[in-house]
């Protein structure tokens, strides 16, 4: 069972969510929380697997204080983030250690199938963001790739490091890692969470179909 904290936003939002998450074997609700501060707090004395926070929370910290708590919880779990976000507020969230973003229009089992996926240490963006800060959106973005590169690419939005990415083509972690660095030469970016917007955006991974790492 993965064991979930439900952390900000609408106290009636917040309680749909926490049914739908309560309603599934498959998780445990350990406690609805009001805000973001809190469960930080909480995470001190409490063990859980996600902590979710509802997005319009984030906004009441500043953005650089947000990113230092985020990172600090990171330590602890894994982290999503509940609702609408905007494109440059993708890399922030995922280089602060945030692995999910969920939208507020998923279908009950796809949001359950995105929480077991990111329990798992994969990646979900859904619905990925119209377009991204400072990554290539032009159709053929991607065309500069090999084939073995798009493969990296989409390995990269759904899996946590290079280890994992190695041990899915058997190769060696410093194989990948040459990929990864010719891989964001070749794109002209910058940072690992752009590569991630970017293999979404381009449709390379698409939220609820099968990669070859086997995540949805």
């Amino acid at each position: 069972m993965h064991r979930v904290l439900l952390a900000g936003g609408p106290i009636l939002v917040r309680d749909a969510y926490a049914r739908v998450i309560a309603a599934s074997p498959a998780y445990v609700l350990q406690a609805q929380i009001a805000t973001f501060a809190e469960a930080l707090a909480t995470l001190t004395s409490t063990t859980c697997d996600l902590l979710l926070i509802e997005a319009h929370e984030l906004t009441r910290t500043p953005s650089a204080a947000a990113q230092v708590s985020l990172r600090h919880a990171a330590v602890c779990t894994r982290i999503a983030v509940l609702g609408t976000i905007s494109p440059a507020e993708l890399p922030l969230l995922t280089e602060a250690g945030v692995t999910g973003v969920l939208g507020p229009c998923l279908e009950p089992d796809e949001f359950l199938t995105a929480l077991d996926v990111i329990c798992r240490g994969a990646m979900v963006i859904s619905p990925a963001p119209s377009h991204a800060p400072s990554v290539p959106t032009a159709p053929g973005a991607l065309a500069p790739l090999t084939q073995r590169e798009r493969e990296v690419l989409a390995l990269i939005a759904t899996l946590p490091d290079n280890t994992a990415i190695a041990h899915v083509l058997d190769l060696s972690p410093l194989t990948v890692k040459s990929h990864v660095n010719r891989i964001m030469h070749k794109l002209g970016v910058s940072s690992r969470s752009q590569l991630v917007a970017l293999a979404y955006e381009n449709r390379l991974v698409v939220p609820g179909t099968r990669t070859a790492s086997g995540a949805s």
